[in-house]
């Protein structure tokens, strides 16, 4: 378990540098822009696999015994929160409507994974990265932060984040079991 809430911590941590413009700015300058997102893009890899790991070699401990809807709310809530992934960083009309596609996404598909799993290791989890997710919309929200205004959204990249994010949907829920340990179908 410690390994999980330090890998919570450290990506909870390193998604905060870009939010102090100083320190951002003062590693951009001494590391260089293309280093900078490098070591930052490492440090979200270390993190994330930290959580995995952590989570993996938790003991399975129930703290609640999950809706017997919750299974069936979560198949419908992960693919949507994939598709927001895949429409955060393309030039979409749903990110254009969505004002954090990326964040609310993950704030779905860890509510989608509450609503299935009432362990301690996925209440740390899937908890953490759920109320990571609703302080950081409304502090984006706060902030005045939104989706960029160019480029122009079209059509064809909202069809293609929803086809990705379903495919990708479809993978995940096919192979959850064997890289999860926890069957979905």
């Amino acid at each position: 378990m410690p390994l999980l809430v330090a890998g919570l911590v450290l990506f909870i941590a390193i998604h905060q540098i870009p939010k102090i413009p100083r320190l951002r700015h003062a590693l951009v300058e001494r590391l260089g822009a293309k280093p900078y997102r490098g070591v930052f893009s490492a440090v979200v890899l270390l993190s994330l696999a930290a959580v995995v790991w952590g989570f993996s070699s938790a003991p399975f401990e129930e703290v609640y015994t999950p809706p017997a809807w919750g299974h069936q709310i979560s198949m419908i809530l992960v693919p949507i929160a994939l598709v927001l992934f895949a429409a955060a960083n393309m030039p979409t009309r749903i990110r254009a409507v969505v004002q954090h596609p990326m964040l609310l996404g993950l704030f779905l598909w860890a509510f989608a994974h509450l609503l299935a799993n009432g362990d301690v290791r996925s209440v740390v989890l899937f908890g953490g990265f759920a109320l990571f997710a609703a302080v950081e919309i409304v502090s984006a929200v706060a902030r005045g932060k939104g989706p960029p205004k160019e480029p122009r959204p079209r059509i064809t990249m909202d069809v293609a984040a929803i086809v990705g994010g379903l495919a990708v949907a479809a993978i995940l829920a096919f192979f959850h079991d064997t890289l999860f340990g926890v069957p979905v179908l």
